[in-house]
């Protein structure tokens, strides 16, 4: 499926103004955990890229809330239903779908310290190299 958006500046136009308002919370969120994370269009949904691997996508699809999905792109096989390693999340925000894949919801715009744990929990998640 191509991409039906370009750019993220597209991206963005097309989203109504309170989930425009989240994921630009999220997009300011990883870029504070990582600034050397390159920002595209990838699945239709801005994407964060390090070292040439797709890890960080924002997904507002659907009607329900407005997800930073942790990843690590296409070309390292999931594990539908295997536990994960990683053991950066002391705050439980994520939902896992793999071992090498998981999701978590867009935090209130109005409370710093769940904002400061999503971007010590993206620190970690860039950090993490689960088992090949």
């Amino acid at each position: 499926m191509a991409d039906r958006f370009r750019t993220v500046d597209e991206f963005l136009a097309a989203q109504d103004p309170a989930r425009r308002a989240q994921v630009e919370l999220l997009r300011s969120l990883v870029r504070e955990a990582e600034p050397r994370l390159v920002e595209t269009v990838k699945w239709n949904s801005p994407d964060f890229v390090l070292d040439g691997v797709d890890r960080v996508t924002v997904n507002a699809a659907g009607r329900g809330p407005v997800r930073l999905i942790l990843h690590f792109g296409t070309a390292r096989a999931e594990r539908a239903g295997v536990a994960s390693r990683f053991g950066g999340d002391p705050d439980g925000l994520l939902t896992w779908h793999s071992d090498i894949r998981a999701s978590l919801t867009a935090p209130p715009a109005d409370d710093p310290v769940a904002q400061a744990a999503v971007v010590s929990l993206v620190r970690a998640w860039l950090a993490f190299e689960p088992d090949a």
